[in-house]
């Protein structure tokens, strides 16, 4: 198993990981063409951030998308995890805790000195994961669709 930022041209597969999420939380599937554009667009470092994958052999089974976010509260930026994802048949293998193990390492590695996320609505499972890799809930995250 290998942990590394994805490449150029793993697009499709990126988005396929985070469609599954989505479905999983019961959501509506991202577009595809339009998703595999912006996936590609963080491979290119044409957004603030990267995308963290696990790949065996040519197959991904798991994605962290971290981003940096400028804030006055943190002095710069800090790390904002968008999306996670392990294949379930690869989940309570530590894979999970590896990825976020190298997406802290990437945010400070360009100066963040925090890394937040949110989990789902009913969502006590991943807050027992995050909780296990050194994550403290600090509230409650709200959204206004525009």
């Amino acid at each position: 198993m290998e942990i590394r930022t994805a490449l150029p041209g793993e697009g499709a597969q990126v988005v396929g990981l985070i469609n599954e999420l989505i479905v999983e939380l019961g959501g509506p599937m991202l577009p595809v063409d339009e998703a595999i554009s912006t996936t590609e667009s963080f491979v290119a470092d044409e957004y603030d951030g990267e995308i963290i994958v696990a790949s065996q052999g040519a197959e991904l089974v798991a994605v962290c998308n971290i981003t940096y976010q400028p804030s006055i509260r943190t002095f710069g930026k800090y790390g904002i995890i968008q999306e996670m994802y392990v294949v379930p048949k690869f989940r309570s293998a530590n894979l999970g805790a590896q990825i976020i193990e190298k997406a802290i390492s990437q945010a400070k590695s360009v100066g963040c000195p925090i890394v937040e996320l949110s989990t789902p609505p009913d969502g006590a499972r991943a807050e027992h994961f995050y909780r296990s890799v050194g994550f403290d809930q600090i509230g409650i995250r709200m959204r206004s669709k525009l």
